[in-house]
């Protein structure tokens, strides 16, 4: 069954094949990330992801991210592709979640937010109005290593120290950590970070798009230890 809707503890990201995201499951983790990201190496079609969630359904929960698309460009994916969470990955604000509320397929739909952390004026005025945003539907904040132009899945790290003890602007929210994730800095991250969940996506390849089950299977029991006893 689909474990309870909350941010998941464990979410394996940029899945494009059936045997990974099989091999996701088996390693418990608690979503999968597809995505929608046209000049993303891991962008998977809706008709791809359709078939990638029917695999998924009731199993994990099912992410799709998406990076500054309109609302209505989310609903064209959903008419094709059953998602029960929805990841915005670029520079939207809460209206945007305002505005998908009219549009029937969103309204039952969960989202999640990527935001940078470099404690500088941008990224503290950005993490306070989400963590602000009083909304049933928001599950947490993803904290991802800053790039303007590949939006996620760079492999490049975010700054575990300036996320623990936790900023007044990201304590009122709970904290997915993405960036750069792997089976040797997972444990490092984890206890610097004191994230309440983990995103991983380059970390877990042995290509981009193309999981290494080996590498899932050893970030998963990882994270599963420690995520339960931090």
């Amino acid at each position: 069954m689909v474990p309870e809707i909350r941010l998941p503890k464990i979410k394996f990201c940029g899945l494009t094949r059936q045997a990974d995201v099989r091999a996701a499951i088996e390693c418990g983790a608690d979503a999968i990330g597809l995505n929608f990201y046209k000049p993303s190496s891991r962008y998977v079609s809706p008709e791809t992801a359709s078939g990638l969630s029917e695999i998924a359904d009731q199993r994990v929960l099912r992410v799709g991210v998406f990076v500054n698309a309109s609302p209505a460009e989310v609903d064209a994916v959903l008419a094709e592709c059953q998602l029960d969470c929805i990841q915005l990955h670029g520079d939207e604000t809460p209206a945007w979640i305002e505005q998908a509320q009219s549009i029937p397929s969103l309204q039952s739909i969960f989202f999640i937010k990527a935001v940078a952390w470099r404690d500088n004026l941008e990224d503290r005025e950005t993490a306070l109005e989400w963590s602000r945003f009083q909304n049933p539907r928001l599950l947490g904040l993803l904290v991802d290593a800053y790039d303007p132009v590949q939006r996620g899945g760079t492999g490049k790290t975010a700054r575990w120290d300036l996320l623990f003890p936790r900023p007044e602007q990201l304590r009122n929210t709970p904290l997915l950590l993405a960036g750069g994730l792997t089976p040797e800095n997972i444990s490092q991250a984890i206890a610097i970070a004191r994230p309440d969940g983990v995103d991983i996506a380059s970390g877990i390849e042995s290509a981009p798009g193309v999981k290494d089950h080996t590498k899932m299977r050893v970030i998963a029991e990882i994270s599963h230890r420690l995520l339960q006893n931090p």
